[in-house]
Order: C-alpha cells, then structure tokens, then sequence
C-alpha cells in the first residue's frame, strides 16, 4: 500500500469544516462548500466540481477528471465520516491546474491499495494517484484531515503540444 504522492501537506492551512457556523450546505465563496456525510452529498459535489472546471476554463477532459477524483476523496470522505460532523471541499485555480481539497474528522490516511478482482471498493485512491498530477494529506491533530489533489487543466480550444 502507499500514500500521498509529490508532497504530503498542503501549501497553506485550509478551513475546517467545523470552523464555521454556516447552516445548510453551501457557503458563500463558490470556490468552497461545506457538506454533509451523506451519499446524496457526493453528487452535490461532482456538480461543484464542474462548476470549479468552468472556472478555471478547462476543457472536457480535464474537467471529467476533476470531476471523476472529486468524487472519489468526497466519497472516502462521506464513508469514514460520523453523522453530524461536516466535510468542506474547497478548489484553487491555478495557472496551470486547479487544486481540490477534502477536510473530514477522521484522522485515518489514505491508502493506496493495490487493485483487487474479488474486491468492491478500495479503488479510489489509486484512480486519484492514477490520474492526479500530484496528491496529498495534511493532519490537523484532534480534528481530522485534508486530503488533497492537483490536475492540469488544458484550457478549451487550447491544442497541446508534445
């Protein structure tokens, strides 16, 4: 099994879910969102994530992938998170990827286990270290995680050159 991939913290401290009084699910800066551990909660935030695509102008693919690995952390997320308690998404667009980060309450790491053919599940951290740029985990003592990731974005009409 391995962990986080091309660094294991994040550049700078991210907000904490239960830092914040808000009521409901959405927060008032489009780039973050605060959600419940619920299943119904996951595809609330595939539909953010591709909105944090458009932001940041990225074509089909890159804005598949963001969605398609958003969706893997928010649901190891949803699945190791007790009722009440509160998971944030939050997305930086950079110049040349945007970052999306997970903060949940269970202090467990990631794993990146290796692919099973009698195995349901597990295989979500390996898609992310698949198909992310670069992947991480920051700890916050007593309150959780930060899981996060990073993938290009090749904005539309741009042609790539090798």
């Amino acid at each position: 099994m391995r962990g986080p991939r091309d660094g294991g913290t994040l550049d700078r401290q991210q907000p904490h879910p239960d830092d914040h009084d808000e009521e409901g699910t959405m927060t008032a800066n489009d780039d973050r969102i605060v959600l419940e551990p619920a299943t119904s909660s996951v595809a609330e935030g595939r539909r953010w994530a591709v909105r944090q695509a458009a932001r940041a102008h990225a074509d089909a693919e890159a804005s598949r992938t963001l969605e398609l690995l958003t969706s893997e952390i928010l649901t190891n997320a949803v699945v190791h998170t007790r009722a009440h308690r509160r998971i944030a998404l939050h997305a930086e667009c950079r110049d040349d990827c945007v970052r999306v980060a997970v903060t949940d309450p269970d202090p467990t790491l990631p794993l990146v286990r290796p692919g099973s053919p009698v195995r349901a599940g597990g295989n979500g951290m390996r898609i992310v270290d698949a198909l992310a740029s670069r992947w991480g985990v920051e700890l916050h003592p007593g309150r959780g995680k930060t899981v996060w990731f990073e993938t290009p974005v090749h904005p539309a009409g741009h042609l790539l050159t090798a």
